[in-house]
């Protein structure tokens, strides 16, 4: 290993030291509903997402339970993924002229599976195959929903471990979904955005443009 290439191994290991703790005593508080600075603006929508969707998040699951809430979640959204791949040309921002190669049902499937499974495998070139709908809403939207998924199942993979010391509960799946995608995901990728904003990172529905190096 290179000095320069050891340096940044080191950096990195130093970052991640020095977030431990803030970032683990942020987690426990939103996923333990203990208060954080985000309550104000956060806990009315998390009630509108509640009421709406008829979840009731103080309800605990056991094992089977939560596993049974993921495997549906999972499918739907894998399901809903795929039925938008396979009818992009309905939807807004499709060009025929440059999205020439076409989203088989091997090609949707095996995407959708991907980004479900948060592998996020792209057998394709974005550019000549997906439109800017399929990217923002479906793509985009499963980045939150899949990650949000995964974050969950961590969180109940660590109260399983307390639940054998401690007698506590394994969680609601819809309680920490929503808790993962409110307090933890939107609010870090809100924070990164303004960061590429900062530095000029392009991001519009305009036509490719052809650029000669």
């Amino acid at each position: 290993m290179s000095l320069y290439g050891f340096l940044q191994f080191a950096a990195f290991v130093a970052i991640i030291l020095c977030l431990v703790r803030p970032v683990g005593g942020y987690l426990k508080r939103v996923f333990c509903n203990e208060p954080t600075v985000l309550d104000p603006v956060l806990g009315p929508l998390e009630r509108f997402v509640y009421n709406v969707s008829g979840v009731e998040p103080d309800i605990p699951m056991t094992a089977k339970e939560y596993s049974i809430a993921l495997l549906a979640f999972s499918f739907v959204s894998t399901l809903l993924l795929y039925v938008l791949l396979r009818t992009q040309a309905f939807f807004p921002w499709f060009d025929k002229t440059l999205l020439t190669t076409p989203v088989t049902p091997d090609l949707a499937f095996n995407t959708a599976i991907s980004f479900i499974t948060t592998s996020t495998w792209q057998a394709y070139s974005g550019e000549n195959t997906m439109s800017y709908w399929t990217q923002v809403v479906g793509f985009v939207g499963q980045n939150f929903l899949a990650g949000a998924a995964g974050l969950a199942i961590g969180i109940a993979f660590i109260r399983g471990f307390a639940k054998r010391e401690q007698g506590t509960s394994l969680g609601n799946f819809w309680f920490d979904l929503v808790r993962s995608l409110l307090w933890v995901l939107i609010p870090a990728s809100t924070v990164g955005a303004l960061f590429l904003v900062w530095q000029g990172v392009p991001m519009n529905f305009n036509h490719y443009t052809n650029a000669t190096t």
